[in-house]
């Protein structure tokens, strides 16, 4: 009788809980696959814009050689577009882990929680450094909204392409925030430096 209850003691014990090392390289189900559709449409933004300024710069190349007729401000347009490709795309560079980074520190640091740690004060300072830059720039479009300043030859307002350099810094804060949680979701894919989320890490992407 008592083995008979004993085994059934066994039986009836919960499931062990997965501890962190089981959940490494686990998905985090709603934060991973909303990461993963806002880089897509941004990728395809950005693809479409740069699209945009082979077009124009070949109209232009084509208008001087008398190919095409004059095409005024298109050295705006391409310039213009250059600013909203190269801010907009800080999310998914943020994503890709594509900055330039020194990782002399992580390199001598042990493995295990110290690098978690490192990870997560990479994402705290970058999420700092945008919002940071965004409220710069908000000044600066401020200024040029005082001014009234404006393009030569479309006479664009200044403070318009700006408005991308914003944009672009508040999603590459959320996005490195958003990672920032995801340290601390499943802390076991950041134990060392070349896991998920350092900088210039291959195969880092969710």
């Amino acid at each position: 009788m008592r083995t008979r209850s004993t085994s059934c003691a066994r039986s009836r014990r919960p499931p062990r809980r997965p501890q962190v090392s089981d959940q490494a390289g686990a998905p985090v189900p709603v934060l991973d696959s909303g990461l993963a559709v806002f880089d897509r449409a941004l990728r395809v933004l950005l693809t479409v814009a740069f699209a945009a300024i082979l077009v124009v710069t070949l109209a232009q190349v084509a208008g001087r050689n008398g190919l095409l007729g004059t095409f005024t401000g298109a050295d705006e347009i391409a310039r213009y577009l250059m600013i909203v490709t190269t801010f907009l795309a800080i999310p998914v560079l943020i994503r890709a882990r594509l900055h330039i980074a020194v990782d002399a520190l992580a390199h001598y640091l042990p493995t295990g929680r110290v690098q978690v740690w490192l990870h997560r004060l990479i994402y705290a300072i970058e999420a700092a450094f945008y919002l940071l830059f965004a409220n710069f720039t908000v000044l600066v479009i401020g200024n040029y909204q005082r001014t009234g300043q404006k393009s030569a030859e479309l006479a664009i307002p200044l403070s318009w392409p700006m408005l991308a350099m914003v944009v672009g810094a508040i999603l590459g804060a959320v996005v490195s925030l958003a990672y920032l949680l995801r340290t601390f979701l499943r802390s076991a894919d950041y134990t060392t430096k070349h896991g998920a989320g350092f900088p210039g890490a291959e195969g880092v992407e969710h």
